[in-house]
């Protein structure tokens, strides 16, 4: 699972971002079982909560006692575990759908990268999953803006490989449109980035 080193941290963030996001735009929850639904989509978001929670087993009883631990004494294990099944019930398929973490990392693989292009392309990926403003883009058009912007930067001592029509090639495989959806987020992420950095 991803909290036994098995998987990047990013990604078990960006999947219980996608899982709340994806739950709560299909779910009415009331206010005071937010955190509940917080917790439950990290251990959804570990493969083997998926997984365990499903099979009503008990190998997560570990990591959901800690996550209920996180609430203050709010919730139990069975609680947070109760939660994971609803969010599983829900989401079905939807649960196995790329976040714009996948995709930027395929991205960056494609069009080049440093250490330093991918942390920055990573933070603005993290600054605009934080953002509800964001949740009108896809993943991929956030991950290849994130893609754009870190090399954009390069002049500011940001390094990245010299990849030969890396900008065709991010277009061939994120296969967005540029005017429509490309562009917009880029602008926005722009905007959010100074906003936050001036």
């Amino acid at each position: 699972g991803a909290l036994d080193g098995n998987a990047a941290p990013q990604d078990l963030l960006f999947r219980t971002f996608s899982f709340i996001d994806k739950f709560l735009s299909s779910t009415r929850v009331k206010r005071s079982e937010l955190q509940l639904t917080g917790v439950a989509a990290t251990l959804a978001a570990t493969s083997q909560g998926i997984v365990e929670a499903s099979h009503d087993s008990h190998r997560n009883d570990d990591l959901a006692a800690w996550l209920a631990f996180v609430t203050n004494g709010e919730y139990t294990a069975d609680n947070v575990k109760e939660a994971v099944r609803r969010i599983i019930k829900v989401l079905g398929f939807k649960m196995h759908t790329p976040t714009a973490y996948n995709f930027l990392r395929r991205y960056l693989r494609k069009t080049g990268w440093t250490q330093e292009s991918f942390s920055l392309a990573n933070y603005l990926t993290e600054l605009a999953a934080m953002n509800a403003g964001f949740s009108q883009y896809s993943p991929q058009a956030i991950a290849a803006a994130a893609t754009i912007l870190s090399r954009r930067y390069t002049s500011q001592g940001i390094g990245c490989q010299n990849i030969h029509c890396w900008k065709g090639k991010l277009l061939q495989c994120s296969r967005l449109d540029v005017a429509s959806e490309l562009a917009p987020c880029v602008a926005a992420l722009s905007r959010l980035h100074a906003v936050e950095h001036g």
